[in-house]
């Protein structure tokens, strides 16, 4: 993967995109060594993914 993404980067991505996407991140998450870069930059990702998808949820509130 390069780069994380952001907020502003996944508003534009409807919610079966942002599910697909978290499960892209997921896969690679398993394939990256524990504490690189790369796993720092997924995981940082995937909270952002998983955050737009709380905010696009109906009846979800986002923390």
């Amino acid at each position: 993967m390069s780069g994380i993404y952001t907020l502003q980067d996944l508003q534009v991505r409807n919610l079966t995109e942002l599910y697909a996407l978290r499960g892209t991140l997921q896969r690679l998450l398993a394939t990256t060594i524990p504490g690189s870069s790369a796993c720092r930059d997924t995981l940082q990702s995937l909270a952002a993914v998983d955050r737009m998808i709380r905010l696009r949820t109906p009846g979800c509130h986002p923390r």
